[in-house]
């Protein structure tokens, strides 16, 4: 066996780059020592820093924390680290849980929705729906997208746009009935009844109609559903709301699209 190894070997053997080594050279992790030419040499101390390293990046911990432990560590230590990443895997576990069940649940709904047809006007009573929501004025498609977004990132650990059919935008009602569609006042996300929220979309009576394909079509359709309204003789209430089901967030095909509007009816 080699006594001292060069960065470039080192670099292949751990498969990191040489600017990593640098870094953690830098920052006193490793200490290669240096050969007659200046070239960095590896011993087989830094090859067993860089084995725990390793090990201990995969389960969580950050360069500092490998860093400070490294500097001053005993048998306890050792195993007061490790307790702690057991700890740091169960809450991973729980996350990546949490997440394939959202996944199982948005492919049941993208499945339900993507074979459906395009409906009519109906009413539907609505639950109360607990929303995280973030309040804007925004008049164009891309600055909505830009604000749900932001939402997104607010609330970055408990958020996923990509498979996502619970997010939406409130429209100001009076402006739909002045047939002046394009302003979003709110993005809003839909957690459940049990989960820390911010505001509510109050349930009660709905009327609600599905829209398929691309947004082109959906200034059209909300004023088709506020025809139906007043020809029923129904009052609505002071927003409407979009609800993107399937989105460009799901898939590249506009014909693929799924939009539910919906007014709320006193």
């Amino acid at each position: 066996m080699k006594e001292f190894y060069k960065i470039g070997e080192i670099s292949k053997l751990y498969n990191i780059g040489t600017d990593s080594l640098r870094y953690y050279e830098k920052i006193g992790i490793l200490k290669p020592k240096r050969g007659d030419n200046g070239y960095r040499l590896y011993s087989i101390n830094e090859i067993r820093t860089l084995n725990v390293l390793r090990e201990l990046r995969l389960i969580g911990f950050s360069v500092k924390e490998i860093g400070e432990h490294l500097a001053d560590f005993d048998l306890a230590k050792t195993l007061a680290l490790f307790r702690r990443g057991i700890v740091s895997i169960d809450e991973k576990i729980a996350d990546l849980e949490t997440l394939k069940e959202h996944m199982e649940e948005r492919i049941t709904e993208i499945e339900a929705n993507a074979a459906g047809a395009v409906s009519d006007a109906e009413i539907i009573t609505m639950p109360d729906r607990y929303i995280l929501r973030i309040s804007e004025d925004v008049y164009k498609d891309a600055d909505l997208d830009l604000m749900i977004k932001k939402l997104q990132s607010d609330y970055d650990d408990r958020l996923y746009i990509i498979g996502n059919g619970d997010i939406g935008a409130t429209i100001p009602m009076p402006e739909l009935l002045a047939d002046q569609y394009g302003h979003f006042d709110s993005a809003f996300y839909i957690v459940g009844a049990g989960e820390k929220h911010d505001s509510v979309l109050p349930g009660g009576r709905y009327l609600v109609s599905t829209v398929r394909g691309s947004y082109s079509a959906i200034p059209d359709s909300w004023q088709k559903l506020i025809g139906e309204m007043k020809a029923r003789g129904l009052k609505p209430g002071d927003h409407a709301i979009e609800l993107y089901v399937i989105d460009n967030h799901d898939t590249g095909n506009e014909n693929e699209y799924v939009t539910k509007l919906q007014i709320s009816i006193e």
